[in-house]
């Protein structure tokens, strides 16, 4: 997505005829800019890991291990370490996936009637143990 933008100009009307936030996606060139920035100056290669995407769910795993849940039930998930119960937002691209991912891990928990999870990634179970305390 980040690169069709790219690609179009930075395009505000881009965006809107493929419903993506705009500003979600300067919040994504702006972190981009700082990550590279930091391998700049490290002098670290900068690389992509092209359709790999195991990649980049393996990089957000080991930073959110901690929130790493499993599922529970229809719709519920169970926190690994609190065993505290949380449900996707309805505004996840995960919920109407149309399957719910066995394992997953999440930036934050919102409480409202039920507790819901925001800015979540599906993970493998195998990922979680060589992460873990």
């Amino acid at each position: 997505v980040y690169q069709q933008w790219v690609a179009n100009g930075y395009s505000a009307k881009w965006c809107t005829e493929h419903f993506v936030h705009q500003k979600s996606l300067k919040k994504v060139r702006e972190v981009r800019g700082q990550l590279e920035e930091l391998m700049s100056q490290q002098r670290i290669p900068i690389n992509s890991c092209g359709t790999d995407w195991d990649v980049v769910r393996k990089a957000i795993c080991s930073g959110y291990f901690h929130n790493a849940a499993k599922l529970r039930g229809i719709g519920e998930y169970v926190n690994l370490r609190t065993k505290i119960p949380c449900h996707l937002h309805p505004t996840s691209a995960l919920y109407g996936l149309g399957y719910t991912p066995d394992y997953i891990v999440y930036h934050e928990v919102m409480y409202t009637v039920k507790q819901y999870m925001q800015t979540v990634t599906a993970v493998e179970p195998y990922w979680l143990p060589p992460l873990g305390p």
